[in-house]
């Protein structure tokens, strides 16, 4: 059973009620064994809903009332009266009495197996927000485990360290090291920019007050200049290149099914996924899965390029990952960041930075790459026909992403690319026409568009104007930018209807916040239809999927969610409260609610 908790942008499960719901795991059934896996030459169907309100998502006139699944096919979609002819007596049959039936949820951007590595194997700070907390529970798991030679795991939330002056000197080295001195501990932030370390690891990796901030990086320092123990990006790869954190095949395969059937209790059906950095051995793992079946996620696997990597190895592992391509794997995909986070001070913004931050007085942040070197690596995988999907926060890193997309498409010829910016939480008016004239998709994270505790970071950060003018997504939409839907986990959870109220109210969902004041530019909220455009066949075809899911049409996919209720017609607060019935994956039934 998957528990629910309440928060903002943590590694909590969200508001969807799961609780007491039966997820149905695939594992250890083969595809031909599996019900509704496999076509049927009798003309029936092996699953009908009926007495639905179906949403195809062709149109948002264009509904119906019953859909016939053959196998793994949708072979009808029209009125009840209609889907009887394919009903025979293997079929199993579904009267929803009404309930709202749309196309399988798709996250544009996640990071599967999510948590579930941590909350199996490591050190795990769910639902905690007290410096207090975080430390209680690594020193129970270090307690607990005595012969391990490191520690790691995540996530704390930054603005747990903020100061009443609005600076923030982040966590200390000094805490852990009072916990575990002689072994390294690691505990990344919730955006996965930060890194919490003890005295050890500092050692490990080279880092001491002689040491410069490398480019793209920063080392949280005291008065003296001694390091405190928050590394922001690229002053993590030492430490982490130094101490190992991997989790074994083994390891990441147990935490799969979990995520799975996680993403599944919420109607997820379909993820871009940036997994752990990807590459050959990832999309192996995934492929071994989908050879058994087990797969109830059909996944677009991205492979990391980072800072000392080499790109044209990062380009024949994914050339290479092709052999391991179906209908629910695809491999060719180039992720690579180009910034960090606001609230760390470095995503890299056209405009300083609050001097009050202590960065300085002159402080932009500092993109992850050299341009040169990033637009060379966009160009180098453009030219060999991969989609690039690249994080970039700050309205520089935008613009300078945008860049280096148009210099690579005017070299190397213009195409189908579906490039991706992902996050573009500040943008200007001229680079949201260029995204929207060079078809350059933006995958949003619509956790992040209301006024949670880390808007109020983000204020102290870059100020309460610029901070009010992020996430400018009606603007983008009306403007012609192809937006879709992510949720970013575990860096915040990926209830679905949750960011779907949030993407129409611009306000919190959550009991206990949604009937206050918490809203952030609500003039950019979209319709709920909108929204599930965006969760649903605008996904799609980011990740080159419309021929296969995305909509409910004959021919596709059966890729299906059903919720309790019609979130087009209820009033956008109640859109969270909806329950999800059913998730079909592939033509199976993976979740009943």
């Amino acid at each position: 059973m998957l528990e629910k908790d309440v928060s903002r942008r943590s590694f909590m499960a969200g508001s969807a009620a799961v609780a007491g719901a039966a997820a149905l795991a695939t594992t250890g059934c083969s595809k031909n064994e599996d019900a509704g896996s496999a076509p049927v030459d009798d003309g029936k169907a092996t699953l009908v809903f009926k007495n639905a309100h179906v949403q195809t998502m062709v149109s948002e006139d264009d509904v119906a009332e019953a859909v016939a699944v053959a196998g793994n096919e949708i072979v009808y979609v029209g009125d009840t009266a209609g889907v009887e002819e394919f009903i025979g007596d293997d079929t199993e049959v579904i009267d929803l009495d009404g309930a709202f039936l749309a196309p399988g949820f798709i996250d544009s951007h996640i990071h599967a197996p999510g948590s579930w590595n941590n909350k199996l194997f490591a050190i795990c700070l769910d639902g905690m927000t007290t410096n207090e907390e975080y430390l209680a529970e690594v020193k129970r798991v270090v307690e607990a485990n005595p012969d391990n030679e490191a520690y790691w795991g995540g996530t704390f939330m930054f603005n747990a360290y903020e100061l009443p002056d609005g600076s923030n000197p982040g966590p200390l080295a000094s805490d852990l090291d009072a916990i575990c001195a002689d072994k390294p501990i690691l505990i990344n932030d919730v955006s996965h920019h930060c890194l919490w370390v003890n005295s050890k690891a500092l050692e490990l990796g080279g880092i001491t007050k002689d040491t410069p901030d490398p480019a793209g990086g920063l080392i949280y320092r005291d008065a003296d200049g001694n390091p405190t123990g928050c590394l922001a990006d690229n002053a993590m790869n030492s430490v982490n290149a130094a101490v190992s954190t991997a989790f074994t095949e083994e390891q990441t395969e147990e935490a799969l099914y979990k995520f799975m059937e996680e993403a599944n209790s919420y109607g997820v059906t379909g993820m871009c996924n940036m997994g752990d950095g990807g590459g050959f051995e990832a999309n192996k793992l995934y492929h071994k899965l989908d050879e058994k079946g087990d797969l109830t996620v059909r996944f677009m696997n991205s492979t990391t390029t980072s800072p000392g990597m080499d790109p044209d190895d990062i380009l024949k592992q994914i050339q290479d990952s092709k052999e391991f391509e179906s209908d629910m794997v695809h491999t060719q995909l180039a992720k690579i960041f180009y910034d960090g986070v606001t609230e760390s001070g470095t995503a890299y913004m056209l405009e300083p930075y609050l001097e009050s931050t202590g960065l300085g007085s002159d402080w932009y942040g500092e993109p992850v790459w050299p341009q040169e070197d990033f637009a060379a690596m966009v160009k180098k995988y453009d030219a060999a026909g991969l989609q690039v999907h690249v994080h970039a926060i700050g309205d520089g890193a935008v613009r300078n992403t945008i860049d280096s997309y148009l210099a690579a498409l005017a070299e190397n010829g213009d195409r189908d690319h579906r490039h991706t910016i992902t996050h573009v939480c500040a943008i200007t008016d001229e680079d949201i026409q260029r995204m929207a004239d060079n078809d350059i998709i933006a995958s949003l994270q619509f956790l992040w568009m209301y006024g949670d505790p880390l808007y109020e970071l983000e204020c102290s950060y870059i100020g309460k104007e610029r901070a009010d003018a992020m996430y400018p997504v009606k603007k983008m939409w009306d403007t012609g930018v192809m937006i879709s839907g992510a949720s970013d986990n575990p860096v915040t959870p990926f209830v679905v209807t949750d960011e779907i109220e949030i993407g129409v109210t611009r306000n919190s969902p959550f009991p206990g916040e949604e009937d206050t004041d918490m809203t952030r530019w609500p003039e950019q909220g979209l319709t709920a239809y909108q929204m599930l455009e965006a969760y649903t066949k605008h996904s799609a075809y980011q990740n080159f999927w419309e021929d296969l899911v995305g909509t409910i049409e004959v021919g596709k996919k059966a890729d299906i969610v059903v919720l309790d209720q019609n979130i087009l017609d209820v009033d956008p607060v109640k859109i969270n409260d909806s329950k999800v019935l059913y998730t079909v994956s592939d033509g199976r039934i993976v979740y009943k609610g």
